[in-house]
């Protein structure tokens, strides 16, 4: 805890990443990860999903990183049996990096830091991965619901919260054909789409809720071709 203490917040980072980069490298995924200067491809869009975007004092720097980080993704060509990161391919969340302040969950609260707005676009890019079918390698669910079911917009248990250096959505391409991701940012909304060659079919999500006193349970089952598996189980404390 004492040496904790003495390393400043911004070396500690920076020791994560490292040691993140090091366990990819041991472990053989530094190889088969998605690159920054991977192929751009302009594919079929076959699957898509679209999210209302929330008008709030800052859903224009929502809107504006979202942007941003969605130029380091767009088209980039992901092939048989690669890995997508979130982080790989997305800088840190900095002014340096040309991002805004926005409304982030930090430390179990609302709060407002660079790069706020994120963990809506990791979401929409796991919701759509869920319902293509592709294996999942890393994902993490917020630790608040700060919804209630008339501003919910997206099934409890479909969320990915992304924390540069922490948390990552990592996904392979478990298709025998390269894919891509395609999105649209607009007034109101922001739209994904799943790119192919062939076609791709949709998987049935169930997102199982046991509400209790201090929280929600939920567990996410996908279905496809009569066979059905666990996705994930989630636990969401209450506001």
């Amino acid at each position: 805890m004492k040496l904790k203490k003495l390393i400043s917040p911004h070396l500690r980072l920076k020791i994560r990443v490292l040691f993140t980069c090091v366990k990819d490298v041991l472990s053989s995924h530094y190889f088969s990860l998605v690159k920054k200067n991977a192929n751009i491809i302009n594919l079929p869009r076959q699957l898509s999903m679209n999210q209302p975007i929330r008008k709030n004092d800052f859903s224009e720097n929502k809107k504006h990183n979202l942007r941003l980080a969605i130029k380091h993704i767009e088209n980039k060509e992901i092939l048989p049996q690669q890995i997508f990161s979130f982080w790989q391919l997305i800088p840190s969340p900095t002014p340096q990096n040309g991002f805004k302040k926005g409304r982030n969950l930090l430390g179990n609260k609302l709060d407002l830091d660079y790069g706020g707005g994120l963990c809506q676009l990791s979401g929409i890019l796991y919701y759509l991965v869920l319902e293509a079918g592709l294996k999942i390698l890393e994902r993490h669910p917020h630790s608040l619901d700060i919804y209630t079911e008339t501003t919910r917009y997206t099934p409890i248990g479909s969320d990915a919260t992304v924390v540069y250096g922490h948390k990552d959505l990592r996904f392979i391409n478990s298709f025998d054909f390269p894919i891509s991701f395609q999105f649209e940012v607009l007034e109101k909304k922001i739209l994904i789409y799943l790119c192919a060659e062939k076609e791709i079919k949709k998987c049935d999500l169930e997102f199982l809720e046991e509400k209790k006193d201090y929280g929600k349970y939920v567990e996410v089952i996908r279905q496809r071709n009569g066979k059905k598996e666990i996705c994930s189980q989630n636990f969401y404390k209450n506001l």
